[in-house]
């Protein structure tokens, strides 16, 4: 055959997950130009196959252990076995059986490198020597496929993190304590998605969270209230929301919230030039990521309030930051003008926005709403007048025009975004949630009132 079966080069890590061939087309290969997702390549991959000596290690360690068997059945003695299995530990297999020396010499590597000591795996005695902990080659693999796993599954509802940001800065060896902080916390939730390393994520979590706690001492630092701290609190609230109790998520989201406005998240498009950033792309890549960060806890911070009607500590009125861009642009540091928040309700269901941004959008509608009625049921002198019916049959008609515009059919391959998903139950959960808050409403309809119509499920 003339031509090559296969490009040079490393194939993307999209193609790889799905097993498709990659032509390494640059900047982004047909299959992920075709799907619209983010075409990375990952630049440090560990070496494929076992280890040089691994096989013939375990093959002698179960001749050892299998003549122990037969000791225990009077065929030989136990010195002897022991005496006879010296042979079998040569240099190669000792090396590979035991700890590398650098982390005899210096235990604190184990912070920064070796993930398998911080999450101690569970050992099989032996009754010659304790298995020891995995080499440096499994721990790479086992930190790349929790990598791998946060962005698969945890980032797509928590969509804050910048990937390429992201793996440029966790191969260093000399991380500060904030970044090493969100690597915990990103592995405990990737772990807790996986099956085969479920057993991982509480010893990751008490990892991430002792940390980031011993971080609050140094207050007057500048990785204390940085945006990897943000971004831990926000992870850690997110975890204890699914396994934890409701309480500690609570007060751990309130500690997000203080670091957030601590670093002036809120004012993000005031604080920096918005022309420099549009020009140079790595600039943009990390004011956009601050935006998300920000973002993300708003819409936490409404969640709470309107299930629990906890008091809002996010609020609307000093902000200074534009609305969130697509995956895509994110991901590829494509710059984006976005508009800000409230000019998007201003001119709300004229267009389309991105998943995540539609979800902002979506979830202010529905506070204010739960904010304007909460108020009239505090007004005693005028529980409810025709200024708050009004302004609510305004709120549900932005909804549903929303809802119009973002609804999805059955087929659509949207749906297989949980952002996108997420948005339309959101806007449909919203049409019906705003009807139910208006029938709670005890006024007389004036002629000049817009009746509102019904919501046909």
């Amino acid at each position: 055959m003339s031509g090559s079966r296969q490009q040079p080069g490393l194939a993307c890590e999209e193609c790889r997950k799905k097993k498709l061939r990659c032509d390494r087309r640059k900047p982004q290969c047909d299959q992920c130009e075709d799907s619209g997702t983010a075409c990375l390549v990952n630049q440090v991959r560990s070496p494929r196959g076992p280890k040089k000596g691994h096989l013939k290690a375990l093959r002698n360690r179960i001749a050892t252990l299998e003549s122990i068997i037969n000791c225990d059945q009077g065929n030989v003695g136990l010195t002897e076995v022991l005496d006879s299995s010296e042979k079998y530990h040569s240099e190669e297999t000792v090396e590979i059986l035991s700890p590398p020396q650098e982390y005899i010499a210096n235990p604190t590597n184990t912070e920064y490198h070796d993930i398998t000591y911080s999450i101690e795996p569970s050992t099989i005695a032996s009754p010659i020597a304790p298995m020891t902990p995995p080499d440096h080659e499994s721990s790479d693999m086992i930190e790349a496929d929790l990598d791998q796993l946060y962005f698969d599954r945890v980032h797509p509802v928590v969509p804050m993190l910048h990937q390429s940001r992201y793996f440029s800065w966790s191969q260093r060896f000399n991380k500060p304590t904030s970044h090493i902080c969100l690597q915990f916390a990103m592995w405990a939730l990737a772990a807790a998605s996986s099956a085969h390393l479920q057993d991982m994520r509480e010893s990751l979590y008490t990892r991430a969270r002792s940390r980031i706690e011993a971080l609050d001492y140094d207050i007057e630092s500048s990785s204390a209230a940085c945006l990897q701290a943000a971004q831990t609190w926000l992870l850690l609230t997110h975890y204890e929301f699914r396994y934890m109790s409701y309480r500690r998520a609570w007060l751990t989201a309130g500690r997000a919230f203080r670091i957030i406005q601590l670093a002036k998240l809120h004012e993000i498009d005031r604080l920096n030039d918005v022309s420099i950033n549009m020009a140079h792309p790595e600039a943009w890549a990390e004011a956009e990521e601050k935006r998300r960060t920000y973002w993300l806890a708003y819409c936490l911070d409404r969640f709470l309030n309107i299930s629990d009607e906890w008091p809002l500590s996010l609020h609307e009125g000093a902000l200074c930051i534009y609305l969130p861009v697509s995956e895509p642009d994110f991901q590829h540091s494509r710059p984006v003008l976005m508009d800000s928040l409230y000019d998007e309700i201003e001119t709300s269901g004229q267009k389309m926005l991105p998943p995540f941004a539609e979800t902002i959008v979506l979830i202010t509608l529905c506070w204010h709403s739960v904010a304007f009625q909460r108020a009239a049921y505090g007004d005693k002198t005028s529980p409810s007048d025709g200024h708050t019916w009004k302004r609510h049959t305004r709120l549900y008609q932005m909804v549903q025009q929303r809802l119009m515009l973002i609804s999805l059919p059955p087929s659509s391959p949207e749906l297989h975004d949980p952002m996108r998903l997420f948005t339309n139950m959101l806007a449909n959960a919203a049409v019906i949630w705003f009807y139910n808050i208006m029938e709670t409403l005890q006024v007389e309809i004036d002629d000049e009132i817009i009746l509102v119509p019904l919501y046909s499920a």
